[in-house]
């Protein structure tokens, strides 16, 4: 649903977030009530699964919280190596540097593109983490339109022959489910050039067997550096950048974020190498069963966005036109037991937006409550 003149141009003073305290794997607390959930980015609810605590807790036990220090100064523990080793092998890069968070991730791989490059461009749309990215870079950002090849192209004929550019973009939209066309990109990106792809939401989501949107496309090229987060899919923390080894030994020379900063928790660390041995185990089932929950809800959008059925995100957005009908969309979804989503997000589709993420943990009656209320709603709009 698009952009909405009457709904951006609303000032709305800054509040705090609602407090949520999720209960169960579909349910949150708010104000006093039990509501379904359809938000956050668990997509697998593995942050609720008992091999996961279990593995937290044992590492807890036997390992203790933290190194509390950066691993370039005294705390590169032996699980960080191992877990590091089995990020590449899963990916199938050769090497991988695991990073605090997933939000880091870019941040990291721009302070080692420093002095490689001398042109950013970035998707207008992309998420926060790239445009801060590309901010510390220390070259001049330039944005190209949304998931345009040929605006790409002519961005990178802007930037000069004698220039070395780094493309920066999402794999997997957080927003609407579409993925990025990254073969195109890669075909108008110069053999000097890099793709950097946060791969957030395609991990263990895309790909036959869940290595995200590279996967899914089938992409093989050395240009790409890849980053991701330990935190959605695999129901866990932290983050990582996969990429060449001339590369990862860029980003312990240069990278002060990455050297300056405490290394994950131990238990975390432990547990996220249980996850991917899950989503190797269990991935193909498990994505089946999300595209089949995300299909239910979606047949909501079949007579008014009909392309929204055949993208692979289990995500989507619903942007109501005016103030009107967001307040309308929000009062149906609390009176259906549905806590209402609606978020502020700098590259979402309007200033204002419901976000649904679908899990494997929703059941038939939950989704199609869902898709039944999202239908009675555009009907009515």
């Amino acid at each position: 649903m698009q952009r909405s003149r009457n709904v951006s141009q609303v000032t709305c003073p800054f509040v705090e977030p609602p407090q949520l305290v999720q209960v169960s794997a579909t349910q949150v607390e708010y104000q006093g009530q039990h509501l379904r959930y359809f938000g956050g980015s668990d997509y697998f609810r593995f942050s609720w699964h008992p091999r996961i605590r279990r593995a937290v807790s044992q590492s807890l036990r036997e390992l203790g919280l933290s190194v509390a220090s950066s691993r370039m100064v005294t705390g590169n523990h032996p699980v960080y190596l191992r877990l590091e080793g089995e990020l590449a092998k899963f990916f199938r890069f050769p090497s991988a540097v695991l990073v605090s968070c997933g939000y880091s991730g870019p941040l990291v791989a721009a302070q080692a593109l420093e002095g490689l490059v001398t042109h950013v461009l970035v998707d207008e749309r992309a998420h926060g983490c790239l445009k801060d990215a590309a901010a510390i870079l220390g070259v001049q950002p330039l944005s190209f339109q949304h998931d345009d090849p040929d605006a790409l192209g002519a961005a990178i004929r802007r930037c000069g022959r004698q220039s070395r550019v780094a493309v920066f973009t999402d794999g997997l939209s957080a927003h609407q489910g579409t993925i990025a066309p990254l073969r195109e990109y890669l075909e108008h990106l110069p053999e000097n050039g890099l793709l950097l792809v946060d791969d957030a939401h395609g991990t263990g989501t895309l790909g036959r067997r869940g290595k995200g949107s590279v996967e899914h496309l089938g992409l093989r090229d050395s240009r790409i550096i890849l980053t991701t987060t330990l935190s959605k899919a695999l129901g866990c923390f932290g983050g990582a950048v996969l990429s060449p080894r001339w590369f990862r030994e860029r980003v312990l020379r240069q990278s002060q974020i990455y050297g300056s900063s405490t290394a994950l928790p131990l238990p975390l660390a432990a547990a996220s190498l249980v996850a991917l041995e899950m989503i190797q185990q269990d991935g193909a089932a498990l994505r089946a069963r999300l595209c089949e929950n995300t299909r239910i809800v979606k047949e909501a959008f079949r007579n008014s966005h009909p392309d929204w059925l055949h993208r692979p995100g289990p995500m989507f957005a619903v942007a109501p036109a005016t103030v009107a009908a967001q307040e309308s969309l929000r009062r149906m979804l609390l009176g259906a037991g549905i806590y209402p989503a609606l978020i502020r997000y700098a590259s979402g589709p309007a200033d204002r937006f419901f976000r649904f993420a679908i899990s494997t943990a929703h059941t038939r009656a939950q989704l199609a409550a869902l898709r039944d209320l999202l239908l009675k709603f555009l009907q009515a709009e």
